[in-house]
Formats: C-alpha cells, structure tokens, sequence
C-alpha cells in the first residue's frame, strides 16, 4: 500500500500541476508541498477538501480509504452499457456520449490513475463534441465545449506522459489527432500524426483523417494507396507464414503446403495485377509471385513430383518474362532491367537449392528447365 506522500505526488502529476503551482493554489510553501510528498508531515486537517478539490478528486481519493476499485469499475461500466441502450446522439440532454462523460469523471474522481477509464473518457468528450458538430437539433455553448474539449486533451497527454501500457498510448495519441482534426487545429494534428508507428496503418489512417480535415484530397487518395499497399503485403507475408508452417511438417502435409503455395501466388498475382501502375509496389508483389512459385516448386521435388517442380518454374519464367517486357515498355533503365533479369536467374536456382543445395540438380538435364534457362538469358541480348 501506498503512502500518503506517494499518493499525492501520483495524482498531482495526473492532474498536470507542479509542486508551485499546487502550493500557489493552496497558499503554502513549496518546500511544504515537498514534504507532505515525502512523507515528512502532513497537511493541515483544513487543507484536504481543498487540496482534493484543486486536484480533481474525492478526499477519499488523496487519503487512499473506502476505496474497492473493482466492484466500482464493474458498476461502472454496467451503467455505462445501460446508458447505450437507454440515450442517443440527438440531444443535449440525453446525449449518449454525454452521459458517459459524466459516469467517466466522476468515476476517475476516486481512481484518476484508471487509464483504460481516461481513453474511455476522453472518447466520450470526443463523441459529444462530434455530434454536436454534425448536428443540426443541438449545440454545445461555446465555454462548455472549451472546456471539455481541453479536458479530453489533458487526459490524452496523462496517458501519453504516464501509462506504461504502449497500445494505449498509441491510442491516445490517435484520439489526440481526432481531438485536434474536429478543432480544426491541423497542424497540431499533423505534428501528432506523423510520431505515430506505421504498423497496422495506424498512421496513415491518422494523417488521412488530417488531409481530408485539409480537404487535400489528392494526398488523402495518395495516402489510401499507401494503405492498401501496407495491407497487401501484410496479407501476402500471413499467406507465405502459413504455407511455411505446413511445409515445416514434412511430406506428410506436402500435398496441402502446394495448395498453400498456390494461395499465396494466386493473391499476389491478383493484388499485382490490381497496383501494378504503382512501380514500387509492382516489384514487391512481382517478386511475392516468384517467391510462391520457387517454394511450391521445393515442396514438388520432396515429393518426387518433377513435373510440378518443372510447371513451377515455367509459370516463373512466364510471369518474369511479362514483368520484364512491361518493365522495359515503361521505360526502366538498363540497369533497372539487368536486376528484374538477375532476380529471375537467382529464383530459378531457388526452386530446387532448398531441396537438393547448388550442386547435384536433376532438374539441370530436364529439356524444359533447360528451356526456361535460355528464356531468361535471351532476355539480356
């Protein structure tokens, strides 16, 4: 259990006021400040209504008594599951986000280190203040929606500055650009967006929500195509991870880890024909499609089946000679097509290297591998 001192300190850091700042308020000393969080005396009886006040919360609260923070957060989100069933977004007064709002605060009152509570509150403010805004019935008074809408603020950056749970801080950060988009503050919003991780989209989500605020359309288009790019090669590595994992059992599961091989081409062929006029995302998914073929054709020779193996890498040299050709109609450089060459070259040998290693190919006599050999090299002249 924690002390007093260590509790005070706690959540005036919560609240965002400096030891000064605190003892201003209270018109004490800060060295008074400093020795009630370090638990060398106590302040005065008096002084704890107000001290609770000035901080944002319950006496019960600074003094750490009465307190059963589960049987109250469960009572609390009962409640707040009843209220949306009960109100909508239609009215001031019984406003859904609203009523949250109000279940949130005065519960972060009494525990205001809840910070799952504080990202649900603050999204709450955020919801009232949006249908205010997209509402016609409704208006939030001016001074009202300041003041909730730095309230929201300041529990986002309590989250950022103090959670230690990473997800939520991220959260946090993009509810802080929401907060910031709806404000009208886009620049401040921006500066949010691009400190983001970009996994999972959650940037370029963020800096659409800025550049459509923008009305820059173009790059909101730009941006949704960054994002589709992101999600296809995520998609594209999920389809190779578990084509691996079934090869990874051996013979056993061969049959099956082709057909996997063979989702995974199909998807990257698809997703390839679909971004293609992208030349940078072209080339990802055009060696994706190798990838599939050079594996599917491994998984073929465990099992003695050479012409799936030898089917494998003719579909690798139609594909590479079709990506060649459109590559050179584009306008590539020569050095640009020497690669695409060289990489067509080095999947070939890939198609049978896992199975058998460079030397001692069988596949080196077979007149069609032969074939798709001299293809590939009459590509070079």
């Amino acid at each position: 259990m924690i002390s007093f001192g260590q509790r005070l300190r706690l959540i005036r850091k919560e609240a965002q006021i400096t030891q000064a700042e605190l003892a201003e308020q209270l018109m004490v000393s800060v060295q008074s400040v400093s020795k009630w969080e370090c638990d060398n005396t106590m302040p005065d009886i008096s002084q704890i209504v107000p001290l609770a006040s000035i901080l944002g919360v319950t006496t019960d609260c600074l003094l750490g008594v009465g307190a059963n923070e589960k049987e109250d957060k469960d009572k609390l989100y009962e409640e707040i599951g009843s209220i949306n069933h009960t109100y909508n977004h239609l009215t001031y007064e019984n406003n859904c986000a609203k009523k949250q709002y109000e279940k949130y605060h005065d519960y972060l009152k009494r525990y205001p280190l809840d910070y799952e509570t504080k990202l649900n509150c603050a999204w709450s403010i955020y919801s009232f203040i949006d249908s205010s805004a997209s509402n016609t019935l409704f208006k939030i008074p001016d001074d009202e929606r300041e003041s909730l809408f730095n309230e929201g603020v300041k529990l986002l950056f309590s989250i950022i500055n103090q959670d230690k749970d990473l997800s939520r801080k991220i959260n946090a950060s993009e509810a802080l650009v929401e907060y910031y988009v709806i404000n009208g503050e886009h620049e401040k919003a921006e500066a949010v967006a691009v400190d983001l991780p970009n996994q999972s989209g959650i940037k370029i989500n963020c800096m659409i929500s800025v550049y459509d605020a923008k009305k820059d359309y173009d790059k909101c288009l730009e941006l949704s195509e960054e994002y589709q790019i992101e999600l296809t090669y995520n998609y594209l590595y999920s389809l190779r991870l578990k084509a691996r994992r079934i090869s990874i059992f051996g013979n056993v599961r061969k049959e099956e880890a082709i057909r996997a091989w063979r989702d995974y081409e199909e998807a990257a062929r698809y997703n390839y024909n679909l971004l293609r006029h992208n030349k940078n995302a072209a080339h990802g998914l055009f060696r994706n499609v190798l990838c599939a073929l050079w594996f599917r054709a491994n998984d073929c020779i465990a099992i003695s089946d050479m012409d799936g193996a030898i089917s494998a890498v003719e579909d690798m040299r139609d594909f590479g000679v079709e990506y060649y050709t459109f590559r050179k109609e584009s306008g590539d450089s020569k050095e640009e097509l020497e690669q695409i060459i060289a990489w067509i070259q080095n999947s070939i040998k890939r198609c049978y290297m896992y199975t058998f290693g460079t030397p001692d190919n069988p596949l080196d006599n077979d007149p069609r591998f032969k074939a798709c050999q001299t293809t590939i090299c009459e590509l070079e002249q």
